[in-house]
């Protein structure tokens, strides 16, 4: 039976509202604005797709209006999402890249505007671990409790694996499960392109994963994927963009009203992110 996709309106559906004001923001955002460029917008919880919430409930079509830069996923988790330059990228399980139809379905993803607030420059990059390790330190000097979009552009890299996997038929497992079997890993050497990376502050458990999530896609956009590991020892120019408000839009469906989300994931977290 096909879905019904319903209109995604935040500010309908807005149910939390962070605002710091140590970034020097003074507008006050209402329920009645209009995007918010200083905003990072979140489709469900990840929580929620942890446990099996496969379903998209919202269009692709309808979070581009939301957010040029960002990570996600798919209807029945079919393949990785990279938001960048306003597309929106499907990295699926066979390796292929291809800008997503505006009309496929999300379960989840975090999405904002992307406006750089600083620039730096990371001389090498010995692994994921350190790279994340690299953005931590600035992000602690810059306001660890502040949400960030990052946009790294890598020339000539060594090394980026990054996987994806292949869509789920219902019943649906929970995330952890169905990535033990049907998680695919590509390694590509040499290769240019970008990643995105979203910051979530540690007070985020209930929400996303705390720290560091990265997406890779190619300079030709024809490879990419979730990122489990970067090599390089080429300068790379960061770009950092902070965003002191949170807007969430959760499902209406009663799989998502009626799943136990009080669980502790973090174990499972952490295992799909490596």
């Amino acid at each position: 039976m096909k879905r019904i996709i319903k209109p995604l309106s935040f500010i309908a559906a807005l149910v939390f509202t962070m605002s710091v004001s140590s970034c020097d923001k003074n507008e006050v955002i209402t329920q009645h604005s209009t995007v918010n460029p200083e905003s990072m917008y979140q489709v469900a919880t990840l929580q929620s797709l942890m446990v099996g919430n496969y379903d998209g409930f919202v269009s692709v079509g309808e979070l581009r209006e939301f957010g040029d830069i960002g990570l996600g996923t798919f209807d029945a988790v079919d393949g990785e999402m990279i938001v960048l330059d306003g597309n929106v990228y499907q990295a699926r399980y066979d390796g292929s890249v291809k800008i997503a139809d505006d009309k496929l379905g999300v379960p989840f993803a975090s999405v904002t505007k992307f406006d750089c607030d600083s620039t730096v420059t990371f001389n090498s990059v010995a692994s994921l671990e350190d790279l994340t390790k690299q953005l931590t330190a600035i992000v602690e000097k810059k306001g660890k409790n502040l949400i960030y979009a990052v946009r790294i552009d890598v020339d000539n890299c060594d090394s980026v694996l990054v996987r994806s996997e292949l869509p789920q038929n219902k019943p649906y497992k929970p995330l952890a499960e169905a990535l033990a079997t049907d998680q695919r890993e590509f390694t590509y050497p040499n290769i240019s392109g970008t990643i995105v990376a979203v910051y979530f502050p540690s007070f985020f458990t209930a929400q996303n994963t705390p720290g560091w999530h990265c997406h890779f896609i190619s300079a030709d956009r024809t490879k990419g994927g979730h990122m489990l590991n970067f090599v390089t020892n080429k300068a790379m120019k960061v770009q950092l963009d902070a965003t002191p408000y949170f807007n969430m839009y959760m499902p209406e469906n009663a799989d998502f009203a009626n799943r136990d989300l009080s669980k502790d994931l973090s174990s499972d977290i952490e295992k799909v992110e490596k």
